[in-house]
């Protein structure tokens, strides 16, 4: 007996099947009836794998819209950090985060890889509802609420690793912010730590121009090169963005297998570039997507991000084949639950069950001649009508299944008061 099963539901390439799940995994796919302690009555609505969100700073949801018009250097300097001085707690990030959780899994989302501080606030939050989130707190050369000196932000990190290393779908991963703002001395600490616990890091990277330019003044070395320099680089290293390399760092990236998150969104609205990322897949290099944060953003969509993504590549490289819809979805799906080492992101047996259903049966999808091309290219996160994460139902018929929204409008409502209040100020 199956603890999930999902019928009569359409898979690409397959037709209409059956889908078992059991113990959090894929068991069965194919047409024959079985029994189940739960059962979706797919009605024909198409299966695809759930997104990976591989960088964001959910918490963050609470500053959406705000400095919209800024340069990323700008928006940082003189609206968010100010901000996030005055406001940041525990509270703010655990409301937050439950705000930017929902949004995820009601547009398909069931991993997140997250950056931000009080992580420990978003375990909670990620854990009572039932999505997979890797979380690290910021880690900086400068004092933030979370730490003040490298050697209390080491002693954090441990300490954090050892909460949640071998929790249920939440894990630990270290979170230097970015090249420009970690010295060498701190990174050495911290991939020290990562080799110690076997552990990811989640950094920034390459994003602008004149960060670029920047870690050439200091270190003489463009930042990959930097990075590479100090033994940095490895398959268990996550960079965003990495917008700006050189031909010799897109070299260094496909030897030592560094993942690449991919942001196209958040690098357009705050015009730091177009990363060439068809040419990282061409190469060989591992992309996955991410949307950023949702005050950079300025959402958390994945599907929006995915179309967004492929639409740029064609455009900039004016080739209609420069990335199809099959590796597109590859990107937001599979290669981020694999950089991560989760065997999920494919509707295959012996996967682990990160599951939507898609109901395609609107005007804007048919006729339907292709659903892979035309869930990247036509619908829209409000056509998703299911998720699954590991096996358990989060959403079904557009009902979040572990979240009340009434709540969410309450603390969204509190936040803008306090925010808007402060905004007069700065």
């Amino acid at each position: 007996m199956f603890d999930l099963l999902i019928k009569d539901a359409q898979l690409p390439g397959k037709g209409r099947v059956n889908i078992g799940i059991k113990d959090g995994v894929i068991s069965y796919v194919g047409d024959r009836e079985s029994h189940a302690k739960e059962i979706i009555h797919a009605h024909g609505k198409y299966v695809f794998p759930a997104f990976a969100n591989m960088h964001t700073h959910i918490s963050m949801s609470l500053l959406r819209g705000i400095g919209a018009d800024f340069s990323l250097k700008d928006w940082l300097e003189k609206v968010i950090w100010p901000l996030e001085g005055k406001f940041v707690s525990p509270e703010f990030v655990r409301d937050g985060a439950l705000l930017g959780i929902a949004e995820s899994i009601l547009s398909g989302t069931t991993l997140l890889m997250d950056m931000y501080f009080f992580e420990e606030e978003i375990g909670a939050v990620a854990q009572e509802v039932g999505i997979r989130i890797g979380l690290g707190f910021g880690i900086l050369d400068f004092p933030t609420k979370v730490a003040k000196t490298q050697e209390e932000y080491i002693k954090r990190a441990r300490e954090f690793v050892k909460v949640f290393k071998g929790a249920h779908l939440v894990f630990p991963v270290l979170c230097p912010h970015a090249p420009y703002t970690c010295g060498p001395s701190t990174l050495l600490k911290i991939k020290e730590l990562a080799d110690e616990e076997n552990l990811y890091i989640h950094i920034h990277v390459a994003e602008t121009k004149e960060e670029v330019e920047r870690i050439r003044e200091t270190y003489g070395k463009t930042p990959v090169m930097h990075l590479e320099s100090l033994g940095f680089l490895s398959d268990r290293v996550i960079c965003a963005h990495m917008v700006w390399l050189s031909e010799e760092e897109r070299q260094v990236v496909k030897e030592r297998n560094v993942k690449v998150v991919h942001c196209p969104e958040s690098n357009l609205k705050l015009a730091s570039g177009i990363a060439p990322v068809w040419d990282y897949v061409r190469r060989g290099i591992h992309v996955c997507l991410g949307t950023d944060g949702p005050a950079s953003n300025d959402n958390l969509d994945m599907l929006e991000e995915t179309s967004t993504m492929v639409k740029l590549q064609r455009g900039v490289s004016l080739d209609p084949k420069a990335m199809d819809s099959e590796t597109a979805l590859r990107i937001a799906t599979y290669n981020g639950f694999s950089a991560c080492g989760i065997k999920a992101g494919k509707v295959e047996e012996g996967y682990e069950a990160d599951l939507i259903l898609v109901d395609m049966d609107k005007p804007h999808l048919q006729p339907l001649y292709d659903p892979v091309a035309q869930l990247i290219y036509s619908a829209k996160s409000s056509d998703i009508d299911t998720v699954i994460c590991k096996g358990k139902v989060l959403m079904e018929k557009r009902e979040l299944k572990t979240i009340d929204m009434d709540y969410l409008r309450f603390i969204a409502k509190k936040w803008r008061e306090q925010i808007e209040s402060s905004l007069r100020s700065l």
